[in-house]
């Protein structure tokens, strides 16, 4: 099997001939550690990293203040505060084949190889990173139909983006809301179910449209929210906290369902834990939560400035050593 082959494989919930290493992200820091210089192409990344698959960006503005350091963009000040700053709410035009220009050039590069996935946003997160967590809380309340006209201008515009996918080539579709906090959502259940899901149907019923499988990814604790993510239609669920949820568990309860994307601890194993640990981490996963399918190995979220080297080549080189299965495990082992 190819790269390519491989991620569709586990995204449709099958077994194949080796477990996919895919990543959200590799940030700039970690890419020259990595590559020992700035002069590579994404492909030639993932070669050296041993990804199956590479991503292309499609995220909507945020409307904040923020301010940005040399790996990451850290918000200072949601703007999105009042009826009155909705004029604010400018985006790129989704119907002009501009837009698109550099997904394509980033398709075209990589086709053949590897998966591409289309990474975007479906509205919740970038609603509440542009109004702050107590913004929508109190705006919940005093102004709901702010809440409800940020989140529909949100996920419309996705909902057209999504709609030219095919034309760009991707492969899969990577939605980033995050909605959960280690101890569970960052609201209740009714809340989601009421606000969220009617807007965020938009965007999954297009993804239907186009036919593209759909990994979900959201940080923290989502098993209160699994059945109404599972009712959406996504076929793949990332990173899978560690802290936050059991990942036995939830092969356990979902596994048929759904592909597991991640749970290599990063917050402790990848940043402060040794090459051993790692790998013995890698190999838990694929042999316990690959068993029969539907896993691909990830960070619990990206592969952060802050990790150890060391480390990310230890998660890369487990997956080679242990992730063949049948006739390639029989290759790799000799």
């Amino acid at each position: 099997m190819i790269s390519r082959e491989r991620v569709l494989t586990a995204l449709a919930g099958g077994q194949p001939d080796r477990v996919p290493f895919i990543e959200a992200g590799v940030d700039p820091e970690m890419q020259l550690q990595i590559m020992g210089g700035d002069d590579f192409t994404p492909a030639e990344l993932s070669l050296e990293l041993g990804l199956d698959a590479v991503t292309v960006d499609l995220l909507p503005p945020l409307f904040v203040e923020s301010r940005r350091t040399a790996a990451r963009e850290f918000i200072e000040r949601p703007l999105l505060t009042s009826p009155g700053t909705l004029s604010l709410m400018e985006f790129p035009d989704p119907t002009e084949r501009a837009f698109y220009d550099e997904a394509r050039r980033r398709v075209d590069a990589n086709r053949g190889e590897f998966a591409v996935g289309a990474r975007i946003r479906l509205g919740a997160s970038p609603m509440l990173m542009s109004m702050g967590i107590d913004g929508f809380a109190y705006a919940l309340y005093d102004h709901p139909g702010l809440v409800e006209e940020i989140l529909d201008r949100y996920t419309e515009w996705t909902a057209q983006v999504v709609e030219r996918l095919p034309e760009v080539g991707a492969d899969f579709v990577w939605s980033f809301d995050d909605v959960a906090y280690k101890t569970g959502p960052m609201f209740s259940p009714q809340v989601f179910r009421e606000v969220f899901l009617p807007a965020l149907g938009k965007v999954a019923d297009a993804i239907h449209r186009v036919g593209l499988p759909w990994i979900f990814h959201s940080d923290g604790d989502l098993m209160p929210l699994m059945d109404d993510l599972l009712a959406l239609g996504i076929k793949g669920l990332h990173p899978i906290e560690p802290g936050a949820m059991d990942i036995n568990e939830v092969k356990r309860r979902y596994g048929d369902r759904i592909c597991l994307v991640g749970n290599i601890d990063l917050h402790h194993t990848l940043t402060r834990g040794t090459p051993a640990e790692v790998e013995a981490e890698v190999r838990e996963r694929i042999e316990v939560v690959g068993r029969g399918g539907g896993y691909m190995v990830s960070s619990a979220n990206t592969i952060t400035s802050y990790c150890k080297l060391e480390n990310v080549l230890a998660m890369r080189d487990a997956v080679r050593r242990y992730g063949w299965y049948g006739e390639g495990a029989s290759a790799a082992a000799g």
